[in-house]
């Protein structure tokens, strides 16, 4: 069961840097890279996503399993720093954020959302994605909605941390 869980948020294709590729702007995660690499998780927004806060706050109470695996989380978001701190410092979660305003981040990764408008609360928000990378910057797994094109609610699937931690063991 499991693995099919994993299979249907890995099978496509499009999204992002493709599996055996190296990351966009890979100096951004040099510093929070453990042995092996990282786990990157790309959420809409900490500040009024719903999903997202769901999604960071689970993932985080299971750092210490992904740090084992010697690839720590690392969350990108457009939000500004300051509204990620707050999130993080209400929450009591330790693990890095970045802060991607202007999500210049978002668009090298080729996962901007194209379904909001320049000017719009929500322009700039990525589809939200998640990368397996190893110590180089290479793309091991990607994990996102398979359906986010034609699904306007993919943004509110998101794969279970079980999941996310069994792509991580499998990475090479």
């Amino acid at each position: 069961m499991l693995l099919s869980l994993v299979l249907s948020f890995m099978l496509a294709a499009d999204l992002g840097p493709a599996v055996g590729t190296t990351i966009p702007e890979a100096e951004r995660f040099e510093e929070h890279l453990g042995a092996e690499g990282a786990t990157i998780v790309f959420v809409r927004s900490v500040d009024w996503c719903p999903f997202c806060k769901t999604q960071v706050m689970e993932l985080a109470e299971q750092a210490e399993a992904f740090d084992s695996e010697g690839r720590p989380l690392i969350f990108v978001s457009y939000d500004t720093a300051e509204k990620q701190m707050v999130f993080a410092k209400r929450r009591d979660i330790d693990e890095p954020f970045i802060s991607d305003e202007g999500s210049a981040l978002i668009k090298a990764f080729g996962i901007l959302n194209e379904d909001h408008a320049p000017g719009s609360r929500a322009y700039g928000i990525p589809h939200p994605a998640i990368f397996v990378i190893d110590e180089a910057g290479n793309v091991q797994a990607k994990l996102y909605e398979e359906d986010y094109v034609t699904n306007s609610r993919s943004y509110s699937n998101r794969p279970a941390t079980d999941v996310v931690l069994e792509a991580v063991r499998a990475a090479e």
